[in-house]
């Protein structure tokens, strides 16, 4: 069709995000390799000794960082949603195919990091006999006992905003896609590193998040072509 235009976006390279996806589990998961000597040190930095720096409870907290995300990530989410019901009211910047991309990229992240959790069988810090809960801290390869904790890896909160990077993909202008990355990395970064301040994930859980959203994101980019324009 003469009416179709490509922008000149290189295909994702694949091998730094498998990589990584690779890197974390086999890092953290051993305690041979250091990883979990670097878990421990980080979180560290956020336990008192008989409670964690940001209390449950905090509302300030939970506003900034837990439910005011979420609530902003939903409404970006319905935003996408009616571009792609209805295109002709898409601004100059978005379009039908970026929207269907980014709720892709949102939508699968947050599934398949929700998912593995269900299965890792890795505890969160709260749940460690180290920060004050019933269990001993385990890691990703180690055999577990029955009834230990399944529920921390990778993390599930910070995947809705890691899921973001998929913007550095959807668009051609490299100004666009830096600003992107930088929002999809600043607000995964920001969710995450919160949980990590009350005691819900480690390090290790976070950066597996991150590295899980890059694979996602670039296959499904190599697959729906974001930059591709009908005009």
């Amino acid at each position: 069709m003469t009416d179709l235009k490509t922008h000149s976006v290189k295909s994702p390279f694949m091998l730094w995000p498998i990589l990584a996806v690779l890197a974390v589990p086999l890092y953290f998961g051993f305690s041979f390799t250091g990883g979990e000597k670097l878990d421990l040190w980080f979180q560290n930095f956020f336990w008192q000794g008989k409670a964690w720096l940001i209390p449950h409870d905090s509302r300030l907290g939970n506003l900034l960082a837990y439910d005011g995300a979420k609530a902003c990530l939903i409404l970006f989410a319905l935003y996408l949603i009616f571009i792609a019901l209805r295109p002709a009211q898409a601004p100059s910047w978005l379009n039908r195919r970026k929207a269907l991309y980014i709720l892709a990229c949102m939508a699968l992240v947050s599934i398949i990091s929700t998912q593995l959790r269900a299965v890792s069988g890795m505890a969160t810090p709260s749940d460690t006999l180290i920060y004050g809960g019933q269990h001993p801290h385990l890691l990703l390869f180690d055999s577990k006992p029955a009834g230990y904790p399944s529920r921390a890896f990778p993390a599930g909160h910070a995947s809705g905003g890691f899921a973001l990077i998929c913007l550095y993909w959807a668009w051609a202008d490299q100004s666009y896609r830096r600003w992107g990355l930088a929002i999809g990395l600043a607000l995964g970064s920001w969710m995450g590193l919160y949980q990590i301040a009350r005691g819900e994930h480690f390090l290790s859980h976070t950066l597996a998040t991150a590295a899980l959203a890059w694979l996602i994101c670039a296959l499904l980019a190599q697959w729906i072509k974001p930059t591709l324009k009908l005009v």
